[in-house]
């Protein structure tokens, strides 16, 4: 089965029956133990026990308790499947008298098994058995605390619930889920149940698929699928073929134009199943795109737009959409230490162990596991979680050592009662079939029957009680244990965000002794010191690793650049280049030689990072000359200054440049190839490149706006973006330099800081025309709306409509030959901040919804060049703000408390600005 949730608050609770009428309950639980021996497949030394239990739903009601304790031995957040999972297995394995230290925080009435929605939607089944009270699927004798779970503070092991009251813990297990996030595709929310869109990842519109499939009698239906994890990956397309089958069946299939959509690189993860899946749509003629992320429905006009790869904006009409939201982890664990910078419970993916907090363990959903987000998957985790928690209470934190290892399965529905049982595992994504012979890559009645009838009586009546463990059945599975190789010191880089390469691929050991490969295999990336910053996600960096280390980790990579002496003697390189990595040598020298890298060094690093092959690996001696060189190709690749490079470095936690003491030489060494400052920096270079050109313009007349001239160098057309009266001589002389002629000057908003020079210009230059939001009901010669472009030759600025900081704001991104991947962003998105939202018609719910919709849904490397920085910095990355902004990284809630409680002075030139710009800065 795959993953449920807990389901609706209390008050979308429906009136769900406690057994389904259908079935007696005896005959359920005689069908699951069948299933549960005929698929027994237990080891444990070759030993099989029968365990005779009883279902959860005849056993007494939970309740909730009326007064939590202060303290408990295991705090449980999450009563969903993951959550219930442990629970159940740890009131197994506890003393009856310990059941009581054990609490689950869960605020809501309903547990929704959420696998069913997508037989509602394709198979016409009632949403209301898709759910039980939660009182009926909470394990009997845990501590219930009928709350919501507000913050965590894990340096002092301690939780604060919505209700204010703080509860400590001897060890934490967070179990949250995932969040579907139907706002995040502009149009969708509004549109969701109507004008033919509709989703099997809600309660409330699921049945709409099914009434959606059953009246179309030809047109276009679209199917998607978003790069963000999702609730069981095969669900999108499952419903897929069910609505196919469907249309068959009602004769209708010729009229019918299927397409799945998806922004992943494939259609499924696992390449094994992926082939099959591709012959199947293949064959019935369901047209599949990928890399097409949907950002917008129009549901009146039935248009869905999809960002294709490269940031191209493709428009699809459809009679019928299925729409999969993306999803994310709660808010309050993204916003919490123990989440890395995706928003997920930085964990361990084998102890499933924090990586900073060895109290804290995580699975399911909201844990950063590389593996599929399944109940498959929670029910092989728990095992593993449940042993390193006893290990913790029994004070022997060293033998929390049990491992998960990447098993999952995903059951997809194919229609005409087949079913493609797709078992394997997340983390090297090989095929792992139970039922051989069978071919698990072919649909198969019988597995079709287990999913229908077998599966969901298994959920309800064996998980709660802590006796259900996926292949394993009701059958405890044989646990296998994570070894350390024991080395001698080595002297490592600090840990940072993500302790290893982001690779679901895991690698097999290296050459040697079959005792060092072993060990090898059991290496911990983080001990080694071996770090992998988020932004770019595919560079590695190290310090001294012994050569065992080395041949396990080489084949993760494909280039290796180092960065000491080649005949330094830890340097393995025949070592790596036996695993087919192709390596570089730049030395840089370390700063204890007193020798300080030059220029040519620089250019040497920059040449050797544009040429090796990804995933690659850096290493030096400590990891600090690593963090270094990376942070010197990121800032000469985005053009940034010296604060934009200390702002980025700070932000991934570079040591080199944060904890360091001693690496002073090789932090000016990089600033010394970056331009200077804002306020320090020269003019920019009056040289044209071929294609198009951005030139930023800072005022230092004391508003710190950036004023930006972008122009094609084909046509020789430009036009200015936010120039500031007083600064148009200089703005106009970059011009004429650079050979342009001047067309446009567009302001982002009604500024109330600066007086913009637009009627400056005109008088200088009567033909140029000015350009403003019409929303912002300024005075312009053009007024532009959401959706509409400024043409200057082959490029264009789309214009998206931003209001939040103002109600006019407006981003202008730039479209057109080589993908130039900006954002003009104004005051709606600044680095690291916002636009104030306390005047001009400013709203933070707004704002935010501005933001997350129509500026973090573009490619993460699209360069953001912000109306104003007050800290010298002058570009970010969409990537970045997504993961760093201190406030847009907030729900909206939060952020709504962040701007209220900004308390910010008036700015000085409202009074004259506003009304000088409502007329284009006319003076007169």
């Amino acid at each position: 089965p795959t993953r449920s949730t807990s389901g609706l608050g209390s008050r979308q609770r429906p009136d769900f029956p406690h057994a389904r009428p259908c079935h007696h309950p005896a005959a359920r639980l005689v069908g699951a133990t069948m299933l549960a021996h005929l698929t027994h497949s237990s080891g444990g030394g070759g030993a099989r026990r029968c365990i005779v239990t009883l279902s959860r739903q005849w056993a007494k009601a939970a309740v909730p308790v009326t007064q939590a304790k202060s303290k408990y031995r295991v705090a449980i957040v999450g009563g969903g499947s993951a959550g219930v999972s442990v629970a159940g297995q740890l009131l197994r394995k506890l003393p009856s008298i310990a059941h009581s230290e054990i609490a689950v925080i869960e605020p809501r009435d309903t547990h929704l098994y959420q696998p069913y929605w997508t037989m509602v939607g394709g198979l016409g089944l009632d949403v209301k058995d898709s759910g039980r009270p939660m009182d009926m699927v909470m394990p009997t004798g845990v501590q219930w605390i009928k709350d919501r779970c507000e913050t965590f503070d894990p340096e002092n092991s301690r939780i604060t619930l919505a209700g204010g009251e703080e509860i400590q813990y001897d060890v934490l297990v967070v179990a949250a889920g995932l969040v579907q996030h139907f706002e995040k595709v502009l149009g969708l929310k509004e549109t969701l149940g109507k004008n033919g869109v509709a989703s099997i990842y809600s309660y409330e519109f699921s049945p709409n698929v099914w009434a959606n499939i059953q009246s179309m009698k030809g047109g276009k239906a679209i199917f998607t699928n978003p790069s963000t994890a999702v609730n069981c990956g095969g669900a999108p397309q499952k419903i897929c073929y069910l609505a196919e089958c469907a249309w068959r069946s009602a004769g209708v299939r010729s009229n019918v134009d299927v397409g799945f959509y998806t922004a992943t690189p494939g259609i499924f993860g696992c390449p094994s199943y992926r082939v099959e899946l591709e012959k199947i749509m293949t064959e019935r003629g369901i047209h599949a795109h990928v890399k097409m992320e949907l950002v917008e429905v129009d549901g009146e006009a039935k248009i869905a737009t999809f960002r294709a790869e490269g940031g191209e904006m493709v428009s699809k009409p459809f009679d019928f959409l299925h729409a999969t939201p993306p999803m994310g982890a709660p808010e309050f664990v993204k916003r919490s230490p123990l989440a890395n910078t995706m928003g997920f419970v930085d964990v361990d993916k084998h102890t499933c162990q924090h990586v900073k907090y060895p109290n804290v363990f995580s699975l399911g959903d909201c844990s950063a596991l590389p593996t599929s987000k399944t109940y498959s998957a929670i029910a092989s985790e728990a095992p593993a979680v449940v042993h390193n928690v006893m290990a913790m209470l029994d004070g022997k934190p060293e033998k929390a050592t049990a491992i998960y290892d990447g098993y999952t399965a995903c059951p997809i529905l194919l229609g005409q009662s087949k079913l493609m049982l797709a078992e394997f595992n997340g983390y090297s994504m090989d095929a792992t079939p139970t039922f051989w012979p069978v071919n698990q890559g072919k649909g198969w009645w019988p597995f079709y029957l287990m999913k229908r009838f077998v599966f969901e009586q298994v959920y309800w009546h064996f998980m709660p009680l802590g006796r259900w463990f996926g292949k394993y059945t009701i059958f405890e599975p044989p646990l296998q244990h994570k070894r350390v190789e024991k080395t001698e010191p080595v002297e490592a880089a600090p840990r940072m965000q993500q302790a290893a390469l982001k690779s679901d691929v895991e690698v097999k050991p290296g050459q040697g002794s079959s005792n060092e490969a072993s060990a090898a295999a059991a290496i911990s990336p983080e001990i080694l010191g071996i770090t992998t910053p988020d932004l770019p996600g595919d560079v590695s960096l190290a310090g001294v690793l012994s050569e065992t280390a080395v041949a396990e980790l080489a084949p993760r990579y494909r280039g290796w650049l180092y960065l000491n002496e080649p005949e330094h003697p830890s340097f393995a390189r025949k070592v790596i280049e036996a695993s087919g990595c192709r390596v570089e040598v730049v030395h840089v020298p370390a700063p204890a030689s007193g020798a300080v890298p030059t220029a040519e060094t620089a250019e040497a690093v920059l040449r050797a990072f544009a040429e090796l092959p990804r995933p690659l690996m850096v290493q030096c001696t400590a990891g600090n000359r690593s963090g270094a060189a990376l942070l010197l190709w990121l800032a000469k690749q985005q053009g940034r200054n010296t604060e934009s490079a200390g702002q980025l470095a700070q932000d991934l936690n570079l040591a080199f440049f944060t904890e360091c003491s001693t690496c002073g030489p090789v932090r000016d060494w990089v600033m010394s190839q970056l331009e200077p400052a804002n306020e320090d920096a020269p003019l920019p270079a009056a040289q044209k490149e071929v294609g198009y050109v951005i030139r930023q313009l800072f005022d230092p007349q004391g508003s710190s706006t950036f004023t930006y001239l972008v122009g094609c160098s084909a046509s020789n057309e430009a036009l200015l973006i936010d120039p500031v009266l007083g600064m148009q001589e200089r703005d106009l002389a970059l011009v004429d330099e650079l050979g342009f002629t001047l067309k446009y000057v567009v302001n982002t908003h009604c500024h109330a800081d600066h007086i913009t020079s637009g009627s400056a210009i005109k008088k200088l230059r009567p033909e140029v025309k000015t350009i403003i939001s019409e929303a912002s009901g300024a005075r312009a010669d053009t007024k532009v709306a959401d959706g509409e472009r400024i043409q200057i030759g082959k490029y264009a600025l789309e214009c998206r409509a931003t209001p939040g900081h103002t109600d006019g704001c407006m981003t202008f991104v730039l479209e057109g030959p080589g993908q130039p991947r900006a954002a003009f962003t104004g005051d709606a998105l600044l680095i690291r901040g916002c636009g104030r939202t306390d005047f001009q018609a400013g709203s933070s719910d707004l704002l935010h919804d501005s933001v997350h919709q129509r500026i973090f849904t573009l490619p993460g490397e699209t360069k953001v060049y912000p109306g104003h920085d007050y800290k010298g910095r002058n570009l970010s990355t969409v990537e970045e703000e997504r993961q760093f902004n201190p406030r847009l990284t907030k729900g909206k809630a939060e952020f709504a408390k962040i701007m209220d409680g900004l308390n910010l002075p008036r700015p000085k030139m409202m009074d004259t600005a506003v009304p000088a710009n409502m007329v284009c800065g006319d003076q007169e």
